[in-house]
This record gives structure tokens, C-alpha cells and sequence, in this order.
């Protein structure tokens, strides 16, 4: 079978050749691609909406950054509908228009609203009981993080939550090794080939840039959040939420 057949089916046969880009061929096959690529990604999607909704407040605005094909979204707007007003951003045009596609009804009834945004920026909007932020900051620049953390304090309503799923390293390189080797053997068994492996990790160097858990913990405390914890991890992929306080 042919890459193209592939991906036009939505099955992830994507070789990068140059520096990772979040384009029309990585959109297309995007849901396949994290199936295949997040260790334990079923139970995580559940876990996160689970948490999600208990911060959920209606009137309130739903901000999901780097939002993609609007994935993270979808069980919060099936369940909180126009309730409440969902913002989804990113910085792909690819991704914003498959996005668009995929929630065309609920933005033309005006509770769901897909824009770019940078998050070296200011966040478009204040006034959130939620931000999810899925497996987005990771490709930021480190010495954005920071101020990523803090803006994300800043638009939250007090008794807000972030939502956070991160790749993380390991505490010690030994450990990180172990994680590592193990990730890559998940991927074999979800049937990518060594080229994939290794081309997209070649691709991925520079571009996706992950922290400690720790690491993480500590910009969110910096930031202003007290209360931050655990709540899913699965090798070397962790979510995390953290509450502001009231």
C-alpha cells in the first residue's frame, strides 16, 4: 500500500524530511498518529475529561490551547454545549482549518470559536473556570515557559484549573534511558517502522523540547499555583492539573 493511500485513509505513514512542522500531512493523519504515539492514550483522553469537567463553569469561558484537530475538546463540548464559550487556538493553519471543519455546527450556533493564537503572546482571552493545554507546551521554547505558565494564571477565575499533558524526562539518565526504550518498543508494536522511528525523532530534536516533572512543577509554582498534582502518567507522559486558588 502507498504512503499517499495511507495517509488519505488516515493512517500515519508521515516521514518528516526536515524540521517537525505541525502541516497538512501530520493534520491529516493526526488522530491516527496519537493513538499510535501516546503510551496509554485512551485512558489518559478519559482522565483528562474526567478532571476537566469538575472545573467546568457555566458562563465562564473554556480556553484549549494548542488545541489541534480539537481532540482534547470534544467530550467537554459534547457534554457542556453552549453552556459555557469554548476558545480553541493554535498556531497551525492546517490544524485551525480541520478544527474549524470539525466544529462548524457549534460555531456557527456561537459557543465554539477556533483562532490563532501565539503563546509568546498574551492568551485571547480572561475569564476562564478551564484551560486544557494537551501535549502543546512541550514544543514552546524553554524561555517561554514561563511567562506561558504565568498568563495561563492570569486568565484563569479564581478556583480555575489547568489541565496539563506533557512528554516529561526522566528524574536520572539512567531512568530516562529505561523510558525511553520502552516508548520506542510501544511504537514497533503500533507497527512504525525503524525509519519512522528514527526520522521523526531526528525531526522532533529542537522542536520538542520536554522538562521534568519537577521541572514543570516548579514554573507552575513560580507562576502563582500552590496546588498542583499528578493525575495520569504512563512512561514518559504525565498530566497534570493545577488549581487556582479562590
Amino acid at each position: 500500500m502507498s504512503d499517499r493511500k495511507n495517509i488519505q485513509e488516515g493512517k500515519d505513514s508521515y516521514v518528516p524530511k526536515e524540521q517537525w512542522q505541525f502541516n497538512k500531512e501530520v493534520t491529516d493523519v493526526f488522530p491516527n498518529m496519537l493513538s499510535r504515539s501516546i503510551p496509554g492514550y485512551e485512558s489518559m483522553r478519559e482522565l483528562v475529561y474526567r478532571m476537566a469537567r469538575n472545573f467546568v463553569k457555566e458562563g465562564t469561558n473554556v480556553l484549549d490551547i494548542g488545541c489541534s484537530t480539537g481532540i482534547s475538546s470534544e467530550l467537554l463540548i459534547k457534554n457542556f454545549g453552549p453552556k459555557c464559550n469554548f476558545v480553541l487556538t493554535d498556531v497551525s493553519e492546517p490544524m485551525i482549518a480541520k478544527c474549524r471543519e470539525k466544529y462548524a455546527k457549534e460555531i456557527q450556533e456561537g459557543y465554539v470559536n477556533v483562532k490563532y493564537s501565539d503563546l509568546r503572546e498574551k492568551l485571547p482571552v480572561k475569564g476562564c473556570s478551564l484551560i486544557l493545554s494537551c501535549l502543546t507546551i512541550q514544543f514552546t521554547p524553554i524561555e517561554y515557559r514561563q511567562f506561558i505558565f504565568k498568563n495561563i494564571y492570569e486568565s484563569l477565575e479564581p478556583g480555575g484549573a489547568l489541565v496539563l499533558v506533557e512528554k516529561v524526562m526522566g528524574n536520572s539518565d539512567d531512568i530516562d534511558q529505561v523510558l525511553v526504550k520502552e516508548y520506542y518498543d510501544i511504537k514497533r508494536e503500533n507497527q512504525y517502522t525503524e525509519e519512522q522511528i528514527k526520522t521523526k525523532r531526528k525531526s522532533l530534536e529542537g522542536s520538542l523540547v520536554p522538562l521534568t516533572i519537577k521541572m514543570n512543577e516548579q514554573l507552575l509554582n513560580i507562576s502563582g499555583f500552590n496546588k498542583v498534582d499528578t493525575f495520569w502518567r504512563y512512561l514518559n507522559f504525565v498530566a497534570l492539573i493545577a488549581i487556582k486558588e479562590k
